[in-house]
């Protein structure tokens, strides 16, 4: 029963991770029409600037929010730049973000190098409950996304300015009609989002090493919550990303078996892409798309 908990425990921990990403992409998505094919690139970044600042004896709860505004700002100015150019076509948005990817990647290559790194904490104990055992790391991960989502929550939910986000989510021309800034929502909807990366690449580089080149990964991961969600949908991207950590975690340790096929370790990068064809088989707008919730 202990192996459960603690497999629980760790499959909660990942999904927290892939919220995070998720979620800063269904901002831009909702909210803003913006599809950032340099998520990913933006978690890997703020995971090296967060290195950096470290390296440099910044104290580690002073330099994450500063790496969240550093990020947060390039995200803001990335979308500005193409949006310039893109008057709203589609593939102009697809090509140019995922051009600020690979410049991203191969920056971060030539400032920091490709060597895999780790973000350092003051915390580097384990906590042991009830037979599960828990890093300070994980705690921490745990104890900053959870309120950092609660709080995103009610900023959506009970705020003016959630309210406004939720209206051009809804309908942006209408929004505007009724006097809302509607370009001035949107850009914030991207520095939210943009911010969320950040937030996840710190908080993910505490517990798993990484480098520039994985941010791709996290794109896939993140998309594919954010698809079986339902775009636009916070609250879907918040359900499937912990599903999917729960889901990766029990397969990698228990196995799923079909009988004819067992599905192990070997499938953890896969059981994204399973569980969003099975959704969207199921609900082609995802769990939460047309509920009325952003």
């Amino acid at each position: 029963m202990a192996e459960f908990w603690q497999t629980t425990f760790d499959g909660l921990t990942t999904g927290a991770v892939y919220v995070l990403v998720a979620v800063g992409l269904t901002l831009g998505i909702g909210v803003a029409r913006f599809l950032n094919f340099a998520q990913g690139q933006l978690v890997v970044l703020a995971g090296f600037i967060a290195v950096a600042l470290t390296e440099q004896h910044v104290p580690f709860f002073l330099s994450l929010p500063v790496t969240i505004v550093v990020v947060a700002i390039i995200g803001l100015l990335m979308r500005d730049s193409i949006q310039r150019f893109a008057r709203g076509d589609t593939m102009v948005v697809f090509l140019g973000t995922l051009g600020f990817g690979i410049i991203i990647e191969y920056t971060v290559v030539l400032i920091w190098g490709a060597d895999q790194r780790s973000v350092p904490t003051p915390l580097t104990g384990h906590v042991r409950a009830g037979g599960v055992l828990m890093s300070d790391n994980s705690l921490l991960l745990l104890g900053i996304s959870v309120p950092v989502m609660i709080l995103l929550y009610v900023l959506l939910a009970r705020s003016e300015a959630g309210r406004r986000l939720r209206a051009c989510a809804e309908n942006p021309e209408v929004s505007a009609l009724l006097g809302i800034d509607v370009g001035r929502t949107m850009r914030i909807a991207v520095l939210l989002g943009s911010g969320m990366a950040a937030l996840a690449g710190v908080l993910i580089g505490t517990l798993f090493p990484f480098d520039p080149f994985g941010g791709s990964n996290y794109l896939i991961k993140g998309l594919a919550v954010a698809l079986a969600g339902g775009l636009g949908s916070v609250t879907g991207s918040v359900v499937v990303g912990l599903a999917l950590g729960l889901i990766e975690t029990y397969a990698t340790v228990y196995g799923i078996s079909l009988g004819f096929y067992h599905f192990g370790s070997a499938w953890q990068n896969g059981y994204a892409f399973v569980l969003m064809i099975l959704v969207l088989a199921w609900r082609p707008r995802g769990l939460f798309r047309g509920t009325g919730d952003l």
